[in-house]
């Protein structure tokens, strides 16, 4: 366990910056939300729409206000709202940044290679203090979270998704480190690369009214649709864990398979490590 708590430190030393941008955004996001009425100035500015388009003369001064404080205050908080959440994933996927194959590229591998321990154990201790680095950022961005689920009911509806995208978050970690398992360098932006394309066909997939969570591997779509960053597996996985909602057995079971599978590719690409620890 030595080298996953140096690997802890090591990330809370150098990559805290993020996490902490990330929480602040959260903490503004509810601090705003508690102390404006949001709801009440969308309301002014819908109603300041159907009176435009309803009456025949020009808007008044006041309508124009109306709709002109709406947009801006929509627009502050969805960015506010779309960084927050995004957030987990994003610090899921940075944390182990290009360890492996920078590494490896710069020629600081064989200092570890020069201990008795094989340098798939070394480097997936490392990916062990990554994850649990990885968990411990995801509880501090959490916090804002908490802190909605004692103000008025309405402030929930902004976080209420913000476990499902701590969980792609997770996921998403073991992606990135797997990515740079195999060598590639800057996986972090493969990897974001992959996770915004995969949401982008399961966007599709959505408005063809094609079940996008396969159940089994019986058909091409389905191998495809399971290659990609599992989005709605996830939100299922996440809604089955509230109480009174029926567990999703196949949301789980993809999850889990995700996981177990791109610590395989991890597992293998490090062994490749061990025979040839340089590329030539």
């Amino acid at each position: 366990m030595t080298i996953a708590k140096e690997t802890l430190k090591h990330l809370i030393r150098r990559k805290w910056k993020l996490p902490a941008t990330v929480f602040l955004s959260g903490l503004g996001l509810v601090m705003l939300a508690h102390l404006f009425d949001v709801a009440g100035i969308l309301d002014q500015r819908d109603a300041a729409f159907a009176a435009i388009r309803e009456s025949t003369e020009p808007p008044s001064s006041e309508q124009i206000a109306a709709v002109s404080r709406g947009r801006g205050v929509l627009t502050f908080f969805g960015v506010l709202d779309t960084f927050f959440l995004v957030g987990p994933v994003l610090v899921g996927l940075l944390l182990p940044g290009g360890v492996v194959a920078n590494e490896r590229q710069s020629g600081a591998i064989m200092l570890w290679a020069q201990h008795p321990m094989p340098l798939s154990r070394f480097y997936m201790q490392r990916y062990l203090g990554t994850q649990i680095a990885n968990i411990a950022a995801q509880a501090l961005i959490g916090i804002p979270v908490g802190i909605a689920l004692t103000l008025p009911p309405d402030l929930v509806t902004l976080t209420d998704r913000f476990p499902e995208f701590c969980v792609q978050g997770l996921l998403g970690c073991a992606i990135s480190f797997a990515v740079t398992s195999l060598g590639v360098r800057r996986a972090a932006f493969w990897v974001l690369a992959y996770y915004a394309a995969s949401n982008w066909i399961h966007g599709l997939a959505l408005r063809a009214g094609v079940a996008d969570t396969p159940g089994s591997l019986a058909t091409g779509l389905d191998v495809v649709l399971f290659a990609l960053f599992p989005v709605p597996a996830v939100r299922a996985f996440v809604s089955g864990i509230e109480s009174g909602v029926t567990w999703d057995w196949p949301a789980a079971t993809t999850v889990l398979a995700h996981f177990a599978l791109w610590t395989i590719v991890a597992w293998l690409g490090l062994r490749r490590l061990d025979r040839k620890p340089l590329p030539l």
